[in-house]
């Protein structure tokens, strides 16, 4: 592999070690409720949300650490982050529930798009490790950054079709996912391409977790007339 496509790949594991970072030191709740649903009630929430803090710090160090340093040692730390992210994600569609990957993004269960998009970038970041790359930024580097990103989409989209999400009201729950705006819909198309199950904004995920516990709760009325008749 040349400098060239091994500083591609490090730089498309930046950018997304960044946008996946800073939400978790803004809004570290998403990522605790992950945890919380994935590993069980074994610590409190304010111990969860730290926890959240702290991968979102180590993902901001470790983009710094692409960028600036380079090299093998900062592409093992590079494999061993999205290999746990990997591992993370398998547990979490075994129990389906939300991996927490880009914060609000990813309220939904995770499926095969979570799995594939994921797989991918495991597999990318070992192969950056192996091959090493320069620090810096190089021009010819940018064009394998975005080849890299689009075959991130191309496997969320393939994953998410051979693989969705095991819920039977999954289709209803996308057909609530864009905002009432021509640009809500632009941005829930983009993001859902990606293989993200819900965006939107705080009014927007309690408008939806509302429609799914009406809908539960439509599920267990006819259970308990049964078992009182």
């Amino acid at each position: 592999m040349t400098p060239a496509v091994s500083q591609g790949f490090a730089l498309a594991l930046a950018v997304l070690l960044v946008s996946a970072g800073a939400p978790k030191l803004w809004r570290p709740g998403h990522v605790a409720g992950a945890l919380r649903r994935v590993f069980g009630p074994r610590k409190g929430m304010h111990v969860l949300r730290t926890y959240g803090r702290l991968l979102g710090a180590w993902e901001l160090v470790l983009a710094a650490a692409v960028v600036l340093v380079g090299g093998r040692v900062t592409g093992v730390a590079l494999a061993a982050t999205f290999l746990g992210f990997l591992g993370f994600v398998v547990v979490a569609v075994r129990r389906g529930s939300s991996c927490g990957c880009w914060a609000s993004m990813t309220e939904g269960p995770a499926g095969g798009a979570e799995l594939a998009r994921t797989g991918v970038l495991a597999a990318a970041a070992v192969v950056v490790a192996v091959s090493g790359w320069p620090p810096g930024v190089g021009v010819a580097a940018l064009g394998w950054t975005a080849v890299l990103l689009a075959v991130m989409v191309l496997a969320a989209a393939a994953g998410g079709r051979v693989a969705p999400v095991r819920s039977a009201h999954v289709a209803r729950r996308l057909r609530r996912r864009a905002a009432p705006t021509r640009r809500g819909r632009m941005l829930a198309r983009v993001v859902f391409l990606a293989g993200f199950v819900h965006v939107g904004t705080d009014a927007e995920q309690a408008r939806l977790h509302r429609v799914l516990a009406g809908e539960q709760s439509a599920r267990q009325r006819p259970t308990a007339q049964k078992a009182s008749a």
